[in-house]
């Protein structure tokens, strides 16, 4: 959907065709001149003469073939100038605008002076704005006087909904307020795009230390700071919970934020009761990756729309004179609405004028990927076409038949997708043997790798008491339809490693069971085991 704010990337892809308006200029006012009786006398009669003897007369209309034919050069020049406001999409990289949420989880966030609170008036503007994002890539970062990664990037929304609804000021192992600590979090996400990215931090304040850092990090990146201000600088009503800093009202400090957005050139929203703040932050976060220069995408060449109405102009020239046939006219406006693609016997219309790997890319350009799946014949095409609606076993199918470096990487990171870490793992390992250059594959093995370990740290911290059971809650899984619930007693404490559970389905949907009975238990001993991890590091 076109929107005003993309006006501001608006430029000519080869303005020197804009000259051609100049002789056009002097040619129309020439025409007219000739076209003037009058204007033939003013060399041989007096002006007041002249006037006398005119009688006054109408104008003629401007619909003639005169003007009409000036219009469709005018709109001929503008298209070959190339017209243009965004930039083409990359099939095979994931180019959307990528964002990393910063959320507030210091206890000031708990404050009443926003229903039901600050940090749940946050939660709920979050939510909306995964909504309007869709599918985009996002990522979820906490922090108090520490800050923890949450969620990674990703264009699973529901794997962000589950785990914010988690979040809970209690579970951040040291307090305080220092926003400036997820700088380093967020630059490592942000890394993992090929365009640059947005920061959206949503607090109420900053520490003495706040300023300086911010500004020393986008001094030296393309991505940008938006900051959502949650709070009031003055509460209507005195706080209601008087165990929460005695009662008193901290403040949002919005003077403090707003210029620490202003200082790196970024974007403050205060918050407001409908989502006007959560469409405007949407806005800022897609106008950013349209402006930012990025040479690996072309511009949109948006002058060949403009060649459906200099061709509906032409249509008015069929015969000699200014003859106007209205039926053809009404005609070809009415074949315009035809669909190519849905007619009475299916798609032997659109198979006239495209090959099926056409008609797979023009569903694919629109965002239909379950047709361009359908119709791609060419399967590193029909691979991604999966891949982009979801449908990660079938693209990994199609992948694999592609005997490339490019294949396996595709290949290696549907796997990766569809949560076969392992198979990806070693998908990757076959691809850095043959190019060890590859730095895609590199950086996509480290994550998985990272995913991996992960998981073996979670196992140990998720181990259940002695006798404890661990039965399967919710709906079973796809896998297991048809299978007797169980309930397994652990007599003794057994540690999983990763292998262990991503092999092995049944261990895999119980171990993720365990995990999802207290997702804020979970995040919290992942805070904690982030911050042993950093002061071993130290």
């Amino acid at each position: 959907m076109f929107e005003l704010e993309q006006l501001s990337a608006f430029h000519f892809l080869r303005p020197w065709w804009l000259l051609a308006l100049i002789p056009l200029a002097f040619s129309m006012l020439y025409v007219k001149r000739l076209k003037d009786p009058v204007a033939q006398w003013h060399k041989t009669i007096a002006p007041h003469l002249l006037k006398a003897l005119t009688v006054s007369r109408s104008h003629g209309s401007w619909f003639n073939p005169v003007n009409l034919s000036f219009i469709a050069i005018l709109l001929g020049v503008v298209s070959v100038a190339g017209p243009s406001w965004e930039r083409q999409a990359s099939p095979f990289v994931e180019d959307e605008a990528v964002l990393v949420i910063a959320l507030d989880l210091s206890n000031s966030m708990n404050q009443l002076d926003i229903q039901p609170t600050r940090l749940e008036r946050a939660k709920q503007k979050i939510e909306d704005l995964l909504k309007l994002r869709g599918g985009s890539r996002t990522g979820l970062v906490v922090y108090s006087g520490t800050a923890h990664s949450v969620i990674p990037l990703t264009n699973d929304p529901d794997i962000i909904y589950q785990f914010l609804s988690a979040v809970v000021t209690d579970m951040m192992p040291t307090p305080g307020k220092l926003p400036e600590k997820i700088l380093p979090i967020a630059d490592q996400m942000l890394r993992e795009s090929v365009v640059p990215g947005t920061v959206l931090l949503m607090g109420d304040g900053l520490s003495s230390e706040s300023s300086l850092a911010f500004k020393d990090y986008f001094s030296r990146a393309q991505h940008q700071l938006l900051i959502l201000g949650v709070g009031l600088a003055e509460a209507s009503e005195p706080q209601t919970d008087s165990t929460l800093f005695g009662g008193a009202h901290l403040p949002l400090q919005q003077e403090q934020l707003s210029a620490l957005a202003k200082s790196v050139g970024g974007y403050y929203q205060e918050i407001t009761l409908d989502k006007t703040d959560i469409q405007r932050i949407n806005r800022q976060v897609n106008q950013h990756m349209a402006n930012v220069e990025d040479g690996s995408r072309p511009w949109v060449d948006a002058g060949y729309y403009l060649l459906y109405p200099f061709a509906l102009i032409f249509l008015f020239w069929f015969r000699k004179g200014w003859t106007l046939h209205w039926c053809l006219l009404f005609l070809m406006l009415g074949s315009g609405s035809y669909s190519p693609a849905t007619n009475a016997e299916g798609r032997p219309f659109i198979d006239l004028w495209l090959t099926p790997d056409q008609q797979g890319r023009y569903y694919f350009e629109k965002g239909d990927y379950t047709r361009a799946a359908q119709r791609f014949h060419d399967p590193a095409w029909k691979g991604m076409a999966f891949y982009y609606n979801e449908n990660f076993s079938a693209a990994a199918e199609l992948f694999a038949q592609i005997d490339t470096v490019e294949g396996m990487f595709n290949l290696a990171n549907a796997q990766a997708q569809g949560q076969n870490y392992l198979l990806a793992l070693n998908t990757y390992d076959e691809i850095l043997a043959q190019e060890p250059q590859h730095a895609g594959a590199t950086r996509n093995r480290a994550k998985v790798a990272s995913i991996v370990d992960e998981i073996n740290q979670m196992s140990e911290s998720q181990q259940p008491e002695a006798g404890e059971a661990i039965s399967e809650l919710g709906d079973a899984p796809k896998r297991a339809e048809g299978v007797d619930k169980q309930e397994i007693f652990l007599s003794e404490v057994k540690q999983l490693s990763a292998d262990e559970i991503l092999t092995d389905q049944r261990i895999h949907d119980l171990w993720m069971r365990q995990v999802q009975q207290d997702p804020s238990k979970f995040l919290s001993v992942k805070f904690q085991m982030q911050l042993n991890r950093e002061g071993k590091d130290d």
